[in-house]
């Protein structure tokens, strides 16, 4: 085990991450000479060590005798960025913190986060772990009143709302990603509360409204046409396309989508039809529906930050192809409409 804490012989743990490189140096020195730390974990003498990336930690002066298992260098990177952002938040961060729930059962989480009332443990799962196994044990956290954040090397785990569960990738020499952003990066955001499920009502989303040109066929019209053929929605790592027929449903999406719509004399505009209560781009000299099918190109007709009220988000569940996901999701900006 390569830990980020240890106690000196008056029993304060000491933390590898806090301490200067001055303050590091100097207790090396110290401890070379009275081997005054041990370990946390069984009590043994402890060495003092710095890894190839820099990342400072204590290990047993022996091999043996302590039940602990060896880290990955991963492991302990990846803890210790933990503890960097979270206390760089304002948050209070240890390693390798243990705990009961109030029927018994203990816990030990590789980091432990706390602000007033929170309490975020961070685990880095480096091994394959099996769904039932992660339920439990953030089941457990939560019976203590921690929320677990949960950074897991291998794909295939479950995406669960209840559960906060990202993928690691990337190596150590070329740099470990979540998302595509580097994890101190993806780790700062979490402690700035910015890690959210899926695309909910309450948040502000990137709507983007697609379309293309077309020739209407009715009578002898035919007046090209912009024609809005889909909806767009991102928030954060979550996505969700949803086409035009399906927001006939929900007229406050139709009207938002109404005022985006660039001021131009042939944007055509989106109605719903009575029958089937879907909505369609009429075109903008007679009004008929302008058949999808004689779309001639596609292109962006317009992209905003929009409120997702509670009958966007309505809408957006029950689209058949989208599947939420935990992400952290850009800094808060005004949206361009109401």
């Amino acid at each position: 085990m390569m830990p980020l804490r240890c106690l000196d012989d008056a029993d304060r743990s000491l933390d590898a991450v806090a301490l200067s490189t001055v303050e590091w140096a100097a207790l090396t020195a110290t401890n070379r000479h009275v081997r005054h730390l041990r370990m946390h974990c069984c009590g043994s003498p402890v060495v003092l060590k710095t890894s190839r990336l820099g990342t400072r930690f204590f290990a047993h002066f022996a091999l043996g005798g302590c039940a602990s298992g060896d880290e990955s260098p991963e492991h302990l990177h990846l803890k210790a960025l933990a503890i960097t952002a979270a206390r760089a938040a304002g948050w209070t961060a240890e390693a390798e913190v243990s705990g009961t729930t109030s029927g018994g059962e203990p816990w030990r989480a590789d980091v432990l986060a706390t602000r007033g009332k929170h309490r975020v443990a961070v685990e880095v799962q480096w091994s394959g772990q099996a769904d039932d196994e992660t339920a439990r044990r953030q089941a457990r956290y939560a019976a203590s009143g921690v929320r677990a954040l949960w950074l897991f090397r291998r794909p295939g785990f479950a995406i669960d709302p209840d559960v906060p569960a990202v993928r690691l990738r990337g190596t150590l020499a070329a740099g470990l990603t979540v998302q595509g952003l580097p994890v101190a990066d993806f780790l700062a955001a979490v402690f700035d509360r910015r890690l959210r499920f899926g695309i909910p009502a309450g948040t502000t989303a990137t709507v983007t409204i697609e379309g293309a040109i077309a020739t209407c066929w009715g009578g002898d019209c035919g007046a090209l046409t912009r024609v809005v053929t889909g909806v767009a929605i991102v928030h954060g790592g979550s996505a969700c396309a949803v086409e035009l027929a399906a927001v006939g449903a929900h007229p406050v999406v139709v009207a938002a989508l109404a005022r985006l719509l660039p001021a131009d004399p042939v944007r055509g505009r989106i109605r719903v039809r009575r029958t089937t209560g879907t909505a369609v781009t009429g075109c903008f000299r007679c009004d008929r529906p302008v058949d999808a099918a004689a779309r001639a190109s596609r292109t962006i007709l317009a992209t905003a930050a929009v409120p997702i009220t509670s009958e966007w988000a309505a809408m957006i569940a029950g689209q058949p192809g989208y599947a939420p996901i935990w992400s952290v999701v850009p800094v808060a900006r005004a949206p361009a409409i109401a």
